[in-house]
């Protein structure tokens, strides 16, 4: 028996890693309004105050509403605890966000420890055995 029901679609398929230039737009923009907020607000947290917080990244869902930010401390201290802080300020980041950036919904913040350095660390090691 042949198969009738042949679906043809024309639409593109959703590829999770292309990211539109809006997504783009939005993600470096946010970036750069939290990376501001940190180093000029005053957020009454102590891992905040007392650590120099890197925004290496950020990485906005299609539809806009999620936002994941990927932070690193300087020099790699207290990681979980300032990630622990910083999960916790989101409500008043969301405010600082809304106030700077014209969108229809404020995204919600989620910030995660950047393993990227880490990462590069251990393969550069690898590398320099190699070499020995």
């Amino acid at each position: 028996m042949k198969n009738k029901f042949l679906f043809n679609s024309n639409k593109k398929p959703k590829i999770a890693s292309v990211k539109s230039q809006r997504q783009l737009k939005v993600a470096e923009e946010l970036r750069h309004i939290i990376s501001s907020a940190l180093l000029r607000e005053s957020f009454y947290d102590e891992y905040i105050k007392n650590n120099n917080i890197t925004i290496t990244e950020v990485n906005v869902s299609p539809d806009l509403k999620n936002a994941k930010v990927y932070m690193m401390p300087l020099g790699g201290l207290n990681k979980i605890d300032v990630l622990n802080s910083l999960n916790k300020v989101t409500g008043r980041l969301k405010k600082i966000i809304s106030n700077n950036i014209n969108l229809r919904q404020t995204p919600k913040l989620t910030f995660k420890i950047d393993e990227t350095f880490e990462y590069a660390k251990n393969i550069h090691d690898i590398l320099d055995n190699i070499k020995k």
